[in-house]
């Protein structure tokens, strides 16, 4: 068999095409990988030639060969051709395939749930031509066809009323085969989009017609269309977000559970949503406590939470005595307005420990659950060994272990051991993860049978007293805290306490870390949310011993040398620029009436009028572990002294860079400083001009480059649709990054990115974006309303486009306002917290606003318990009200 592959395609001086044809599958003459050059005429016109045994498909792919020898595949992947007919010659026709904005489409989330397509029987009398017309084309609503006309008589002479169905079963290809001896060449063609209810043309295919001006009648000729102008409006889709702990049903145990996200698909179903966003749902258990409930904080990447467990699936007790107490414990937890974490957590320990013996010999002797433990056992085993010992030890901290501290992986297999007394300790971590395994897929599976997707959350960090970095310390950068610089959350940054990446060592082996990370989440979810993408070009490093994120500086970067700073004028004094400026004037404006009993207790005279830390206060941490030891002898003098020995910490101009020690970051946010304002005028000069230059200009490419090595490897390794959160200070290279990868971005209202802009107009947001009212770090629409007047008084002028005073409250009719603003804007999705849709009815929204915030990101101690008001029950009978929100999201087209 010959096949000669054709493709137009104008390269840049110095690089050429070439084939890579694949190895075929269930052959008995398997091809060999091999590359070939192919040739050009004049008219960019690439071709190759390639002879083979026969074969009935075959696969292949386009690559462009640089100048300098490097390759740059196209966009998709490997294509699949069949051949329909057995001849000893064939034609391939291609087009270079780009993306063109599709890549969205072609995710789980789309192909299994938004345009999941029925099972249709093959449409054989196009099956057997030995003309091909193929198109790709991911954007397909399921309701929805291709259909083809044409210039011929087999395609209806242009006529749509004998227009011909397109065969989907390779969907996202779509094809028709044509017998070549019933065309007139040249022949012209469109492709149709088709409402499969009604038959009706929906839209024609835009630009020119498309042509294939000859084919030669004894060769089978196979035409793969590319990039189909659609002339009507992209599919767009609305959602609602709720962290799982926040879901409330009557089959609950005090709080939300993987079960209870069957009725909120029922809810999604019923109103016309198509996606359900959650926060992270990994274990986070490390003290016990309700630390524990702070959902980034993961214990481990691949483990799910326990307190997700819907008890009954697990297996029913024995006594009716334990029977009647878990019945009480239910009901009591059940009927609190927030989600108990703590209180919760205890009595489904409880449960555990009294399910797992009766219900873990069959399990264990059961197929499915060997499977899941071969399938699992990387990850699985260290995980339950981790939880063990930190039970054992009392503390997460396994530095402080006195066995088994430093991983082994002999060791921890050894202790593993089923023969060993203990084991059972360590075994029921293996039988609480199968039953997460299990009700979560179900979540998964009742969801895409409804239509809907599952959104995850994928955290930029992991603890420091992580299974992870206990497993593989070496990944971790355990000198540094990761965190974000000051923004409109938080005014001293944020300080989120997790390592930060050994991202040079990560590259080695591919990023195989974050790989098996994402592709675990993909067995649950078809979307995700990259926490904090920004973290991927750059993360905000904090020095272990400091508290608050204004000492920070960005890893990687390019901090300044002492001979670059001279060569702006600055010469790096480092008593003036690096050590904290302890002036007498500025503790009295720092701490007031209080200042000499600061002086007293925390600093050492050091020179006129100048002081510094004494030993045992010189860092933040200490001041912090100094602080908390006062118990209850805490009130608002010891907060302001407090924070005010923190900002002291801060009074920097610049900060040294912890691996080149004679490197130098500028202090961001300097200019609210008081050692910044007592410079000379020409020196605050110079260090804003670097400053500008620093944290807006000269990272831009350096910043990008690093996200183009990490990115691309991470979103290849599933198939789910990625959504970055792509807010605080972020670099002008995201934008670019991001289109480039199509990775959907993040746009809220009232954190507009565009400069000098106080609130965003979702009217503006772009199509490859998640528009949304309110997040889980911020107030909900309700309560924002009422946190500052003056604030709202423009937005309801400005935003909303409304004359007088804005009413005290948000009112239903003015959240109604703000979400049709949201539906009716361009954005692929709109993903709103459930508060914000529970605010069009304010007969059903909670009675106080403020109790619907679920995090605070300026305290790290926050506690994640909120929980909603009304049971997935009684919001599914909520019919008018549900009614209203079907009728919205149906009005703006989604």
């Amino acid at each position: 068999m010959k096949i000669q592959f054709n493709i137009h395609y104008k390269t840049q001086w110095g690089q050429s095409l070439y084939l890579l044809i694949y190895p075929i599958s269930g052959n008995s003459e398997n091809l060999s990988t091999e590359s070939f050059i192919m040739r050009c005429n004049e008219k960019s016109e690439w071709s190759a030639k390639i002879t083979i045994s026969a074969v009935d498909s075959i696969s292949y792919q386009y690559a462009i060969l640089n100048q300098d020898k490097s390759s740059q595949f196209e966009y998709g992947g490997i294509r699949r051709v069949e051949f329909p007919v057995v001849k000893e010659s064939v034609v391939v026709y291609d087009n270079w395939r780009a993306s063109y904005g599709d890549s969205p489409f072609v995710t789980a989330a789309f192909s299994d749930c938004f345009f999941k397509r029925s099972p249709l029987e093959a449409i054989t009398q196009n099956q057997k031509g030995d003309v091909v017309l193929r198109v790709n084309c991911p954007q397909m609503e399921s309701d929805r066809h291709f259909a083809i006309v044409g210039n011929q008589k087999i395609l209806g002479n242009w006529d749509v009323a004998h227009k011909v169905r397109l065969d989907e079963s390779k969907y996202p290809v779509w094809s028709i085969a044509l017998d070549a001896t019933k065309i007139t060449f040249p022949l012209e063609y469109k492709y149709l989009i088709v409402d499969t209810k009604t038959d009706e043309v929906l839209a024609w295919g835009g630009g020119p017609n498309r042509l294939l001006q000859a084919a030669d009648k004894s060769a089978l000729t196979v035409v793969t269309d590319e990039h189909f102008i659609r002339t009507i409006p992209s599919w767009k889709g609305a959602g609602v977000a709720i962290p799982v702990f926040s879901l409330r049903s009557e089959s609950g145990f005090g709080i939300g559970e993987f079960d209870d996200l069957k009725k909120m698909v029922d809810w999604a179903k019923r109103t016309g949503q198509r996606i359900i966003q959650t926060l992270p749902i990994n274990d986070t258990i490390l003290y016990h406590t309700n630390y524990d409930s702070y959902p980034y904080n993961a214990v481990s990447v691949y483990a799910l939470h326990p307190i997700y467990l819907h008890l009954e699936s697990l297996g029913q007790l024995k006594t009716k005595k334990q029977k009647d107490y878990f019945k009480a414990k239910k009901q009591e937890l059940n009927a609190q307005t927030f989600s108990d974490y703590q209180n919760v957590m205890n009595a489904k320990w409880e449960f555990f420990k009294l399910i797992y013996p009766q219900e873990s010999p069959a399990l264990f002797a059961s197929d499915d659950y060997k499977a899941f433990f071969e399938a699992n056992k990387e990850w699985l085993v260290p995980y339950a060994a981790f939880s063990y010992l930190r039970d054992m030890n009392g503390t997460p901290e396994f530095g402080k272990w006195p066995d088994f501290g430093i991983y082994n992986q002999a060791d921890i297999e050894a202790l593993s051991f089923p023969e060993l007394a203990h084991y059972n300790d360590i075994a029921i971590f293996y039988f609480l993860q199968y039953h997460l395994h299990k009700q979560l897929m179900a979540v998964h599976d009742y969801a895409r049978a409804n239509g809907v997707a599952i959104k995850g959350d994928i955290p930029i960090g992991v603890s420091p007293r992580s299974v992870d970095a206990w497993v593989e310390p070496d990944l971790f950068n355990a000198n540094g805290q990761a965190g974000a610089p000051p923004d409109d959350f938080s005014a001293t940054g944020q300080n989120w306490g997790f390592p930060t990446y050994n991202w040079e060592l990560m590259a080695k082996n591919g990023y195989q870390w974050w790989k098996k990370r994402f592709q675990k989440l993909s067995e649950y979810f078809d979307a995700y949310r990259i926490d904090h993408i920004l973290g991927f070009f750059r993360i905000w490093e904090i020095p272990v011993d400091a508290v608050w994120g204004l000492t920070g500086s960005f890893c990687p970067a390019l901090p300044f040398t002492r001979s670059e700073l001279e060569s702006r004028g600055i010469w790096m004094d480092e008593s003036r620029f690096l050590k904290p400026y302890l002036k007498e004037h500025v503790l009295y404006a720092t701490f007031g009436k209080y200042t000499d009993d600061v002086i007293r207790e925390y600093l050492l005279t050091d020179g006129w009028q100048n002081y510094k830390f004494k030993p045992e206060y010189d860092t933040q941490k200490k001041i912090e572990k100094h602080f908390a030891s006062l118990g209850y002898n805490f009130g608002n003098k010891e907060v302001l002294i407090r924070d005010g020995l923190y900002m002291l910490h801060c009074e920097v101009l610049f900060v040294r860079d912890s691996r080149e020690p004679d490197k130098f970051h500028p202090r961001i946010s300097m200019h609210s400083s008081a050692t910044f304002r007592d410079l000379p005028e020409n020196t605050r000069r110079l260090l804003d001009k670097l400053y500008v230059d620093y944290f807006y200009h000269r990272h831009t490419e350096f910043w990008k480059q690093q996200a183009l090595k990490k990115l691309p490897a991470l979103i290849s390794a599933t198939n789910m649709l990625v959504c970055g959160e792509d807010l605080g200070m972020v670099p002008d290279s995201v934008p670019d990054v991001m289109n480039e990868l199509e990775i959907i971005s993040l746009e809220i209202q009232r954190m507009p990115k565009k400069p000098n802009t106080e609130f965003a107009m979702p009217s503006e947001a772009p199509y490859r974006s998640v528009c949304t009212t309110s997040t889980h770090d911020m107030n909900p629409i309700r309560a924002w309303w009422e946190e500052d007047p003056v604030l709202t008084q423009r937005f309801y002028n400005r935003a909303l486009g409304m004359q007088g005073p804005a009413p005290a409250t948000c009112e239903s009719w003015i959240a109604e306002r703000i979400i049709e603003q949201h539906l009716q804007s361009q954005a692929m999705l709109i993903i709103l917290p459930w508060q914000d849709w529970m605010a069009l009815d304010s007969t059903l929204c909670l009675e106080h606003p403020f109790a619907e915030r679920i995090n605070v990101p300026s305290n790290p101690r926050n506690f994640w318990c909120y929980r909603m008001h009304m049971t997935l029950e009684q919001l599914l009978k909520e019919k008018e009200f549900n009614s209203k929100i079907t009728q919205m999201i149906k009005e703006s087209g989604r």
